[in-house]
């Protein structure tokens, strides 16, 4: 067996694309997705729990702000970053003074999570290079093949990270999403949905989360694989 399953509870928003055509671009995919499930709002904000955290997403034109809070013995915490300022942390409401390397590792975490809930909105940034691959047949269903990269200017530490997301061409959800990292010796891991239900409007879903043994494994290869 080539996988180690673990399941992660975790919430993600998803999409219903509206048409499909021969001519179809990975762009329209993406746009397509975030009208259908509600991320072309122009403000919202969302809290939510995952693990051992309290998250919070605002959202304005041109702003952005990631919170996550909790209790550490008894006394609350909370981080903060913003699509203006970096990372602040706070001990019982007093701003913390942080090295960078602190900082960064923080960031990391915190972008990480907010990354993934706000699939597909997050596809939209300038920093993503996006490539319809075509389709892939996964037990017996066919779906749209989307390989994503990012530009080195403005793609993080990790621009080097490369994605593929399979959307069902049935129901538009993404059913299926690989990537593969070069942090901590490299790996690749693939990712299922369970668990998908609607919540005002907005698909929640939780993840079974595959390892793979062999840690350079295409991504392309993983769906047959994971037959």
């Amino acid at each position: 067996m080539l996988f180690i399953k673990k399941t992660i509870p975790f919430f993600c928003f998803y999409l219903i694309a509206c048409s499909q055509s021969n001519t179809i671009t990975s762009d329209q995919i993406i746009e397509q997705s975030i009208s259908a499930c509600g991320w072309n709002q122009k403000e919202f904000s969302i809290s939510f729990d995952f693990r051992d955290y309290t998250y919070k997403l605002i959202r304005k034109p041109f702003f952005y702000s990631y919170q996550r809070s909790k209790l550490i013995e008894g006394t609350p915490f909370l981080d903060i970053m913003t699509s203006k300022d970096q990372l602040k942390r706070y001990k019982n409401n007093r701003l913390l003074k942080l090295n960078d390397s602190i900082t960064n590792l923080y960031s990391n975490s915190l972008n990480s999570v907010m990354y993934f809930f706000q699939l597909p909105l997050i596809l939209r940034d300038d920093a993503v290079i996006s490539e319809l691959l075509g389709t892939t047949i996964i037990l017996g269903k066919t779906y749209w093949t989307i390989k994503i990269n990012f530009n080195q200017v403005s793609g993080g530490e990790d621009f080097q990270d490369e994605y593929r997301y399979w959307i069902d061409q049935e129901n538009n959800q993404i059913t299926f999403f690989a990537y593969n990292y070069l942090t901590d010796g490299g790996g690749v891991r693939f990712r299922e949905a369970r668990n998908i239900r609607n919540i005002n409007g907005f698909l929640f879903q939780d993840y079974v989360n595959y390892k793979s043994k062999d840690k350079f494994t295409p991504l392309d290869s993983l769906p047959i694989l994971f037959e």
